[in-house]
Formats: structure tokens, sequence, C-alpha cells
């Protein structure tokens, strides 16, 4: 097996020798890399992160007997039919992909908040604006001006078209809003990251109260549309029954004195008219009472373990890290240049 000639001529002590003969270029190497360690760790911002905490509820409808029967055999064949019986329509799995979408983040970057860095409110867009700013590669670089324009056209409308500043600021928020779950506990993490803890502990807030409206909406969006139809069918069935009801009425005071076989069919018929209309009414407000009762049974509880808060200390940077970092590789560059440089000594 051939090595490098350089290992082959390696030894230890001439190694040793040469370091000690350049201590000084190795230590003014390595303070260069310090301090430029420490320029930019105390040039990166301050970051602070706020999180949620919430457990939702997980509720198993039990089936008939039947089925669990037919479940039991169905485990024995190695086949889980557990989640048929789940409620749950958004399953917690999903949260997070809820809270990466971009129709939220767009939320996010149009809500007005207030910030202690500028002492004013304005909305996280704006905000974002000028935490870009502040960045090291964009005030040695600069940023570019350039911004696609909107393209205004019918068939668009419905679609999402997002501008170049608007595509950096959502992947930016992709980054500063993460969701996890627990699988062992089932508790959900929101935390959101931001240079201003008070915007950070705001977002976060504002993330748990989106997710849980967005679930309980999806939960029960179906039976309040039931409940819309069958209030308005309601309201139809009324107006048929007065109606009904009003026709028989008069019916009567004008026709009290006839004993004609047809007045009377005519009377059975307007009167069986108002029962029908009446029967409608009564059915139509028993569901939509029903409806009622079944629309809070499914809406889903969420309990809130940890709350938004206001964040004390930073998050980030670990500054003492960044100059260590830098430090140590400040001495593996300078040895490494020593050593390329003079590989010749030993030979």
């Amino acid at each position: 097996m051939k090595t490098n000639p350089i290992f082959n001529n390696f030894r230890l002590f001439p190694l040793l020798r040469l370091l000690l003969q350049k201590k000084w270029k190795i230590f003014i190497v390595s303070t260069l890399f310090t301090f430029s360690g420490i320029l930019i760790a105390y040039n990166i911002p301050n970051e602070y992160t706020s999180q949620v905490q919430i457990l939702p509820e997980l509720e198993i409808k039990e089936g008939t007997e039947s089925m669990n029967n037919f479940k039991s055999l169905a485990g024995l064949a190695g086949v889980d039919l557990s989640s048929f019986g789940s409620t749950e329509a958004v399953r917690p799995d999903l949260y997070p992909n809820i809270l990466q979408s971009t129709p939220f983040l767009m939320q996010l970057l149009h809500l007005k908040v207030f910030s202690i860095q500028h002492q004013r409110e304005m909305l996280v867009s704006e905000y974002l604006k000028e935490c870009r700013k502040k960045e090291i590669l964009v005030k040695l670089v600069g940023e570019s001006n350039k911004n696609e324009l909107l393209i205004s056209s019918p068939k668009m409308s419905e679609l999402i078209h997002l501008n170049k500043e608007e595509d950096i600021q959502i992947r930016e928020l992709h980054k500063r809003v993460v969701t996890s779950l627990d699988k062992k506990t089932g508790v959900i993490t929101m935390s959101v990251k931001m240079q201003d803890p008070v915007i950070a502990a705001t977002l976060a807030k504002f993330t748990q109260d989106y997710l849980l409206k967005y679930v309980i909406q999806y939960r029960t969006e179906k039976t309040q549309k039931d409940i819309d139809f069958l209030s308005s069918r309601i309201n139809e069935a009324q107006k048929n029954y007065d109606k009904a009801l009003f026709a028989y009425s008069h019916y009567q005071d004008m026709n009290r004195n006839l004993f004609l076989n047809i007045a009377k069919d005519e009377g059975k018929k307007l009167q069986h008219e108002v029962e029908l209309a009446y029967n409608l009414y009564t059915q139509l407000a028993t569901e939509l009472e029903e409806t009622k009762i079944r629309i809070h049974r499914e809406t889903p509880v969420f309990k809130v373990l940890e709350p938004a808060q206001v964040p004390v200390k930073k998050s980030s940077p670990s500054r003492g890290i960044i100059i260590v970092a830098f430090t140590l590789l400040g001495l593996v560059f300078s040895i490494a240049i020593i050593i390329i440089r003079y590989t010749k000594f030993f030979k």
C-alpha cells in the first residue's frame, strides 16, 4: 500500500520544533481569527424564543359490538382498523403542516404588532424588512431593490402570487415559526423566534389562536352548514304554517253556517295542510336543536399547558461558542498552513 511521501518522512519532534519556531505566527493568526469571531458574534443580533404548549383532545368513538368484534378479527389478521373509530378530523401530526402553510404565513406578514426596538406599531413584514437590514451579509453586499410586480389578470384572482420581498419573508417565517408534536404525550409545542421579545410572544399567541380556530372550524364546518340550512328551512316552514293556518281560519269564519259536503271537504283539506305544515315545522325545529347539540359535542377541547410569554433571556446567539470556534479555527488553519508550506522540513 502506497502512502503519501510527506507522511513517510513525518516525524513528531521536528513538527513540534517547527511549531515552536513559528509560535508567534500561530499566535497572530489565531488572534486575528479570535477578533474576527468577536466582531461577528457581537454583530449578530439577539434572538428571543416564545413557546406555547397545548394538549389537544383525542376522542375515540366506541363502535357497535359487531364492529368491535370485526376489529378484533382484523387484528388477528394483522390489519389495524383502530383509526376508523377516531373522530379527530385533523390529526395532531398535521398541525405543523397547517402552521407552515402559505395562507397562515401570509396572515402573519400582515399582522400588526408592537415593537420594543422601534417603539411603535408596525406590520410583521415591515419588521422583518428592518431585521434583514441588520444581517452582516446584507450590510456587506447590499440588497437588491428589484421587486417582481404582481401580474394583473382575471384568471389569477384566486391564485397566490408573491413578489420577491414577500417570498423572502415567507421563507424567513418558515424558519422562525416551528411546531412540533410529542407523540408519546400528545403535547403540541409552537415556538416563535424573533429579535424582539414582545413580537415573539405576540406571534406565538396568534399562532395558538389560529391553530385552535382552524381545527374547530374544520371539525364543525359541516354541522354549521347544516344549522344554517335548517334555520332557513324553519323560517320557510313557519311562513307556510302561518299561511295555511290563516287560510283555514279564514275559511271557517266565512263558512260557519254552511252544511254542504263540498264545504266540509274543503275545510278538511285546509286543516290537513295546517297539520302537515305544523308537523314539518316541529320536525325541523327538533332536528335543528339536535344539530346544535351535535356541534357542541364535535367542538374539540384544547388545554393550554404553557401560554405565550414575553421571553426575558435571549435564546441565541451563543457568542462564547462562536468566539471559541473562531479561535480553534485560526489555530488549526495556521498550523495547517505551516505544515503545508514547510513539508520539505520533514524530507
